[in-house]
């Protein structure tokens, strides 16, 4: 169990650097290029290519390729593995070029699906079909990148994939600085994410050949490949939905005034932050442990590995949804109050922020118990836990963004998240929380987040410094966790 925490900590230190140097970029692109209907052009380009990313790279595919990758490796050896995996990035790369020579012929109705509300504005609809141009390459050097990331967790390294977007965010920042530099030109941030993707694959493929991969083209197409891609499917609905829960929003925020796609984005990014970095990183050594045990048939010790992810995700996410909720304000404003960037830009990204964070518990159980069924490769129960909530997203969209405007976009996302997470625990089969012999641990966890909570607010009405503040909140919750006799690591090893 010891080996399952250095596994999160390895797979969370290396998102917590690809995400701090995505924080450094996102600070001087709101810097350089403030708010304003360019930015939202650019950012729902970007998402474009990010969105057929979820489909066919980080959620869908590797969550199902890799449990046959593991029992591949176990059974039949290396060679048959790499075999798999080749047909894997052959198959996927010719996908992506069918969908990138659509994109090329037809940029500006793929823009118009996911802008509606800029459909009448040539003025910023040619832009972000132009930027669409350059930024769509990009989703194949990712999702080769994603598959070859699947493959190194196997082999046990989780620091290399998480921290390779970090080249991609140096080059971003290049990028940015450059455009800045030639009168605010954002096509230079476009041609950092292409070239900054470019480096992020040579990376992790020199990473996977050091651990034993290697391309295998005699045999013809592996046969466990083509099946992999009939289970793939739902997957790709389910991971995909998920996705256009946040696409959706853009897509509405389109309608509202200027600068709402570019509020939620920055906020969606911050909130990204606690997500990727822990309940990401759970997930995806969840995924791959509950694999090999589940090859090797250990299900007692399957059992053991999801309740510590799921007692995890209760120790550190609550008291950081509560963190994020009462510090909202002051955090955007350290980060991205300069510049361009100004006072009411922050209280509407604030404000945003708040409303993501409601669910970010739900959102990082989703990411542990999704997985649980991928394992088993039953890809069709997050199917359909998807597209309701996707459903009752939409529908609360509408209800909430009159009275809240673009964070009532956000609040959306948080309840129908709420709901997808209730409904994938509720239908897991041969497994149950053991509530009864862990209420007491939940009851502590929501004691110290309680008081975390009002010590910071209290303390931030009296002008104490952001920092200062987030470290007194970590001293309250962690000291008062140490009072109840919880040890945390003990809790989760």
């Amino acid at each position: 169990m010891a080996g399952f925490v250095r596994k999160v900590l390895k797979s969370g230190l290396g998102i917590f650097t690809s995400r701090v140097l995505g924080m450094v970029r996102d600070v001087l692109v709101a810097g350089f290029y403030g708010v304003n209907a360019v930015t939202d052009a650019f950012f729902v380009a970007f998402a474009i290519p990010n969105l057929f990313r979820a489909f066919f790279a980080e959620g869908a595919l590797s969550s199902v390729f890799v449990p046959v990758m593991s029992d591949k490796i176990t059974r039949q050896g290396e060679r048959e593995a790499s075999r798999y995996l080749t047909s894997l990035i052959l198959g996927v790369s010719l996908i992506i070029f069918l969908i990138l020579v659509f994109v090329f012929i037809f940029p500006e109705s793929v823009v118009s699906v996911f802008m509606p509300g800029y459909r009448n504005d040539p003025a910023i609809l040619i832009p972000a079909a132009n930027m669409l141009k350059v930024l769509m390459p990009y989703l194949f050097f990712i999702s080769i990148c994603a598959l070859l990331s699947g493959y190194l967790n196997i082999k046990n390294s989780y620091y290399i994939p998480a921290s390779s977007t970090a080249l991609l965010n140096i080059a971003m920042i290049i990028g940015a600085w450059l455009g800045y530099k030639e009168s605010g030109d954002i096509y230079f941030l476009c041609y950092g994410v292409l070239f900054g993707g470019l480096l992020q694959l040579a990376g992790v493929l020199i990473f996977a050949v050091i651990k034993g991969y290697r391309p295998v083209f005699s045999g013809g197409l592996d046969p466990e490949a083509k099946k992999t891609f009939h289970l793939v499917l739902p997957s790709l609905a389910s991971v995909g939905i998920n996705q256009l829960n946040f696409m959706m929003g853009r897509i509405i925020a389109s309608y509202l005034a200027v600068g709402s796609i570019t509020y939620l984005y920055y906020a969606n990014r911050l909130f990204q932050f606690p997500l990727g970095m822990f309940a990401v990183a759970v997930g995806t050594v969840t995924l791959t442990e509950i694999s090999v045990s589940n090859s090797k048939g250990e299900y007692e010790q399957r059992d053991m590995l999801i309740n510590k992810a799921v007692n995890s995700i209760f120790a550190i996410m609550i008291p950081a949804s509560a963190g994020l909720i009462i510090l909202a304000y002051p955090i955007i404003d350290m980060i991205y109050g300069r510049m361009s960037f100004g006072r009411s830009d922050v209280e509407a990204t604030a404000f945003a922020l708040q409303m993501y964070s409601v669910g970010l518990l739900f959102y990082s159980l989703i990411s542990v118990f999704s997985r649980i069924y991928y394992s088993d490769s039953d890809v069709k129960t997050p199917l359909r836990g998807a597209f309701i909530s996707f459903i009752l997203n939409v529908a609360l969209c509408f209800a909430f963004m009159k009275p809240l405007g673009h964070a009532g976009i956000a609040l959306a996302s948080s309840v129908s998240a709420l709901f997808n997470g209730v409904y994938l625990y509720a239908n897991i089969k041969k497994y149950s929380y053991p509530i009864r012999r862990d209420i007491n641990f939940i009851l502590k966890v929501a004691a110290s987040s309680a008081a975390m909570t009002i010590v910071v607010y209290y303390a931030g009405t009296y002008g104490l410094n952001v920092i200062a503040n987030i470290v007194l909140g970590c001293f309250v919750y962690f000291g008062i966790m140490y009072m109840f006799r919880v040890n945390l690591l003990r809790v989760i090893r």
